[in-house]
């Protein structure tokens, strides 16, 4: 049974979580760390990660990875490069001796899968597959194309370039990349969550909350329960579930921390 935290602090609390989920830091070569970093906006206003995340996942792999990677990679709208400057990522990323990388400008690895959308011998980042820990740092706020964007969706601006052609199919190529690379640790950061038309047009909403899981599936699930959205209507959680990727069904996910009825606050669509 897949294990969720749910941890009620206006904090980052990434110690605990991965204490709740019992997940122990080891030796490795390689930690990759995807945070979501939509756009030019702070986590102040619910669109993009509080970098203390971060820097809790530098202190508690130091002396145990010999790499850290934080990647991102471009959008439409805008350069992954100037986003993580604009939020002081590249500073804390150097004093902390990790690496920074735009997933558009990486070494790009051909990949054969089976896949449902993406392009035969799809170009992969080469960071991505060399990580022995790939961490994936979501953010708790409402979509205007998807319904929610956490932990799942997270993971689509791993498309290095022209992912805009998959917008339609969005769910499918999630499918694809989890073929590619699952995460092995998946946390949303909800301490001021995004509701309404995000990440654009969204309000800040304070929730205070740190959630964890090494199931993507079960954690959005949760997730969504939490914002009082049906995860039934999200059709990127039921294809990941009906794939095999994790689990969809409330009454089989294990919760731990607080209860989803004791932080439930509704979220607006618009």
């Amino acid at each position: 049974m897949p294990r969720v935290c749910i941890i009620k602090s206006g904090k980052p609390e990434v110690s605990r979580a991965f204490e709740y989920i019992e997940f122990e830091p080891r030796e490795v070569e390689t930690v990759v760390i995807k945070p979501s970093l939509c756009c030019k906006k702070h986590s102040s206003t619910g669109a993009t990660v509080e970098l203390g995340y971060l820097e809790q996942i530098f202190r508690l792999y130091e002396g145990l990875a010999e790499e850290i990677y934080v990647v991102e990679s471009n959008s439409t709208h805008y350069n992954a490069d100037d986003i993580a400057s604009y939020l002081g990522l590249k500073d804390l990323v150097e004093y902390y001796n990790a690496k920074w990388v735009n997933l558009s400008k990486d070494v790009f690895i051909p990949v054969e899968k089976d896949f449902t959308v993406l392009d035969k011998g799809f170009p992969v980042p080469r960071t991505i597959l060399k990580a022995d820990v790939f961490i994936n740092l979501g953010k708790m706020r409402t979509d205007k194309h998807t319904i929610v964007n956490l932990s799942l969706t997270n993971l689509f601006t791993l498309i290095p370039r022209a992912r805009e052609r998959f917008y339609p199919m969005v769910s499918d190529a999630i499918i694809d990349l989890l073929m590619i690379r699952a995460p092995d640790i998946n946390l949303i950061d909800g301490i001021v969550s995004m509701e309404g038309e995000a990440p654009e047009a969204g309000r800040p909403k304070r929730m205070d909350l740190t959630l964890a899981s090494r199931d993507p599936v079960a954690l959005d699930t949760i997730s969504c329960n939490i914002m009082g959205i049906n995860p039934v209507h999200v059709e990127h959680i039921l294809k990941a579930g009906y794939y095999g990727f994790g689990e969809y069904i409330e009454k089989k996910i294990d919760i731990v921390g607080k209860r989803v009825e004791d932080v439930r606050d509704k979220f607006l669509m618009s």
